[in-house]
């Protein structure tokens, strides 16, 4: 029987068919990432989802404590979040709704809040926060919030920035409601008081100018302070385009308008307007601005306001002050320690008498001193809280008692010490000029005032028709005093006053009085005899001790009299006390001796003579006439005749003096 062989069947070639599915392949570029990465990746998964499960159930009160001292530690200051704390972070634009914050003074101040809002509102953009870091508030609703700012007289401050002089930038806002907002400030080192409210709505019966308000009153140095600034809505605001603004402040006589729009908003350290200032004296900006500014009559400016940061611009500015008029630009500084002003000051027509507030003139205040020395106070203490370059000069002047035609000075103004040189006043023929330093560093201000008098004439100084004196008048001013308003330092000054006329005319009628020549002066004058003579010389030199003016040499020498005096001007009871006498240098048949007195009060002196020597003349004649009546002209006639004096030594001997000339003799 044939045995039948038994194959294994082929695997390969059954015909069983294999049962497939869906088979999902590793691409090739993942292969190469290594597993751990995908462990991680993983991970990380895991983490933020249990991070936003975290956020989800999370009860935001529970974090008022680390935000609240997270914030804390930013500002320097307490801040406690007292009510709830409502948090929507699932969206674009995340939801934060904070109730009683309150933000604590420093400990110095006491425990009074420095801010206290009842709730705050808003919303910010989670993307620009994400990726750039930068805050958009589409929404910031406040409701009830009390902030109070205090500065001590030392400077000190509640609400202290490092930035300040840069201004605030605030991140943009689309949509900002305030409603019940007050402030209070209490400014001891300007001795400022204000209480405000400030109001934010956006509806349909507001005002599209006054959608934004902020109004308020108090004092600013005892005197009462408003303060009305407003602007547009703030809804849609965008912050590449300006935002216009507008503000009415009066601080006593002081008045400032001011329109004008923030260039990008919320950036308030930048910003243009067109500002016009009002008011009855421009050092009472002191109180708003901190700014040591002079003393003016009233006055009116208008120019263009502009902030960039630290610095502010006054440029192309004009007005009136007094009668006076003033244009030009001027920047101030405030990045430094004290505001640095720098510009130009120009006049086309200054009237002389506005000038007189700078040294407390009477004309212009409202308690006069009674005497001719003005004794208001110059405020030297402000010198010291501002530095200053300024240039100042004036095309022509108005003044009814010199002939000036121009003024130019450069105004430096450093660590206390105010320099005005040159200080130059142009006449038709001549000039004065010199410099005035006052330095307000000591407790007493010391002034140093040094001015020469060059290439003048007498007679542009004489406003009769007929100039009965005319000559060359060279002259030199040196004093130093101390004190806080002039009549102080007058009254202390130390130094010397020169006055040289090296050569002139004078009417002859006038020589011969000054002689005490009766005949011939008499005879002149009713004649109407208007001739002159020569003026050899004048010279008067005083020295200055203390406010007392002494006269060391006083000389006038004609061609027919040679007149010599003595005397002293005291400025402590403003009266002068001077005494002249001529001697004739030819012969004369009547002749009293009769020296003349000015004396009196400085500002209205009297002219007189001095009755003992003609006393004494008159009783000689007598006694000769009732011996001898034709001897009783014996004492009228003076034999003793004078001589020229040497004027060549005298002007030469006055610019040794401690007040010395330059003489250019003609």
């Amino acid at each position: 029987m044939a045995q039948v062989r038994q194959t294994k069947p082929d695997r390969t070639t059954s015909a069983v068919p294999r049962k497939t599915g869906p088979k999902w392949r590793v691409p090739r570029l993942l292969r190469l990432v290594p597993a751990w990465v995908f462990w991680s990746g993983g991970g990380i998964l895991v983490v933020v989802g249990a991070f936003v499960i975290f956020l989800y159930l999370l009860d935001w009160n529970a974090l008022r404590g680390p935000i609240a001292r997270y914030a804390s530690h930013r500002i320097g200051r307490e801040v406690r979040i007292e009510g709830d704390l409502h948090v929507r972070i699932f969206s674009s634009q995340p939801h934060v709704d904070a109730n009683g914050i309150r933000i604590a003074n420093p400990t110095w101040l006491g425990p009074e809040p420095a801010a206290d809002i009842r709730r705050l509102t808003f919303e910010f953009r989670l993307l620009p926060l994400l990726f750039s870091g930068r805050w958009v508030l589409p929404l910031v609703d406040i409701e009830h919030a009390a902030v109070e700012i205090v500065r001590e007289p030392d400077g000190r401050t509640n609400w202290h920035s490092s930035n300040g002089s840069q201004g605030w930038n605030i991140p943009p806002i689309r949509r900002f409601v305030l409603n019940d907002g007050r402030v209070s400030i209490d400014d001891r080192e300007r001795r400022l008081t204000f209480n405000g409210t400030i109001f934010s709505q956006e509806s349909a019966g507001a005002r599209p100018d006054r959608a934004f308000q902020l109004l308020g009153d108090g004092t600013l140095n005892a005197k009462p302070f408003t303060a009305d600034v407003h602007g547009g809505a703030l809804i849609h605001v965008d912050e590449s385009h300006p935002y216009r603004f507008a503000a009415d402040i009066r601080a006593g006589a002081t008045h400032v308008v001011v329109h004008g729009q923030i260039t990008h908003p919320f950036q308030l350290g930048r910003y243009s307007a067109t500002a016009t200032i009002t008011g009855r004296n421009l050092s009472d900006l002191y109180d708003l601005t901190q700014l040591a500014l002079p003393g003016t009559p009233p006055y009116r400016v208008t120019g263009s306001l502009v902030r960039d940061g630290a610095l502010y611009r006054f440029d192309h500015f004009s007005g009136t002050v007094g009668e006076s008029d003033l244009h030009g630009d001027l920047s101030v500084d405030v990045s430094g320690t004290v505001p640095f002003i720098k510009g130009t000051v120009a006049s086309r027509s200054l009237a002389f008498a506005d000038l007189g507030p700078l040294i407390g003139s009477r004309r212009w205040i409202a308690t006069p001193s009674k005497g001719l020395l003005p004794d208001t106070p110059l405020h030297v203490e402000r010198l010291r809280h501002t530095n200053a370059e300024v240039d100042f000069t004036a095309d022509s002047m108005m003044s009814r008692d010199f002939p000036l035609r121009g003024l130019s000075t450069h105004i430096s103004l450093e660590n206390g010490v105010l320099l005005l040189k040159p200080l130059a006043f142009d006449f038709p023929r001549g000039r004065i000029a010199g410099f005035i330093k006052i330095d307000a560093r000591p407790p007493l201000a010391v002034t140093n005032f040094d001015a020469r008098v060059t290439g003048a004439r007498i007679e542009q100084f004489i406003h009769a028709g007929e100039k009965p004196l005319s000559g060359l008048l060279e002259a030199r001013v040196v004093l130093k005093g101390e004190g806080n308003d002039v009549r102080d330092a007058a009254l202390s000054a130390n130094g010397a006053i020169t006055v040289v006329v090296p050569e002139g005319r004078i009417r002859r009628s006038i020589a011969e009085w000054l002689g005490v020549d009766v005949i011939n002066g008499l005879g002149l004058a009713l004649s109407g005899n208007a001739s002159d003579t020569g003026l050899r010389c004048a010279i008067a030199h005083f020295g200055a001790h203390k406010g007392f003016l002494n006269a060391q040499k006083l000389v006038f020498d004609t061609d027919p009299v040679l007149v010599s005096g003595s005397g002293n001007i005291d400025l402590r009871r403003e009266a002068i006390n001077l005494v002249v006498a001529g001697k004739p240098k030819s012969f004369q048949l009547m002749r009293l001796n009769v020296p003349v007195t000015v004396t009196g009060a400085l500002s209205h002196p009297a002219i007189g003579i001095k009755p003992g020597p003609v006393v004494m003349q008159a009783g000689l004649a007598a006694a000769l006439g009732f011996l001898f009546p034709p001897a009783a002209l014996l004492p009228f006639v003076d034999a003793n005749l004078a001589r020229n004096a040497n004027c060549t030594a005298l002007v030469a001997e006055a610019g040794t003096e401690r007040a010395p000339v330059k003489v250019r003799r003609r």
